[in-house]
């Protein structure tokens, strides 16, 4: 089971007649891999929300609009995305989330042209990365962990999150039920080529080089 946890595209939209080129190679792994009998999941991402029916469709991929829970091993897993998660999120961030994801608002943007419309969404990509403040950075690490000590403190057993990019793993306790929990985020791909791996009844962040793969459990930090 692959599940991914948004942003695997820095932008992504479906059009009527349109795939972008830039993603082929992508889908045609996630393709093969459900035709391998591997059961993907997707929850959109803040970069990634303009899923209608193409991964359901064309892929047989499962797209979540919201965070998951999944149960494994006797281990009970919430999983999401991350972005607007905490109670320390921005009044901005959440009426920009709620304009993104509006039907209108994509309705609207699929209206401009491909070739101006990808672009254009590249560009503020890249803008809002280039003028994220490492204070701004550093809040959304804070947001997602705190989320996570939330989520533990609720009874789940392993948080998994993504959105911020960076590494993390991370045992959690709850003073007030003495429940114990490990969060995790699953880094990026391209630069850290970090992932989580849940394999019988431990989770871990493991990390690809040049087709070795290193991995660390929980219990394996001190």
């Amino acid at each position: 089971q692959l599940i991914l946890l948004g942003d695997v595209f820095d932008y992504w939209f479906e059009y009527a007649t349109v795939v972008q080129k830039h993603h082929i190679r992508t889908l045609a792994a996630l393709a093969e891999s459900v035709d391998a009998g591997i059961a993907v999941e997707y929850v959109i991402g803040n970069h990634d929300f303009g899923h209608r029916r193409f991964f359901t469709e064309e892929l047989g991929i499962t797209v979540h609009t919201n965070d998951v829970v999944l149960q494994l091993n006797g281990k009970t897993i919430y999983a999401g995305h991350g972005d607007c998660r905490g109670e320390r999120t921005t009044r901005r961030a959440r009426f920009l989330r709620s304009v993104l994801r509006n039907p209108l608002a994509l309705r609207a943007w699929s209206w401009l042209h491909p070739d101006i419309a990808i672009p254009l969404a590249a560009w503020v990509s890249q803008q809002s990365r280039l003028h994220a403040s490492n204070t701004a950075m550093h809040q959304e690490q804070q947001n997602v962990a705190l989320f996570a000590q939330q989520k533990v403190a609720e009874g789940y057993d392993i948080v998994v999150m993504g959105h911020t990019h960076v590494p993390v793993l991370e045992q959690l306790s709850a003073p007030a039920n003495q429940h114990m929990g490990i969060y995790i985020n699953t880094g990026d791909w391209l630069y850290h080529r970090t992932f989580a791996l849940f394999d019988k009844d431990s989770i871990m962040l493991c990390t690809w080089q040049q087709s070795h793969i290193h991995c660390i459990a929980a219990h394996q930090m001190h």
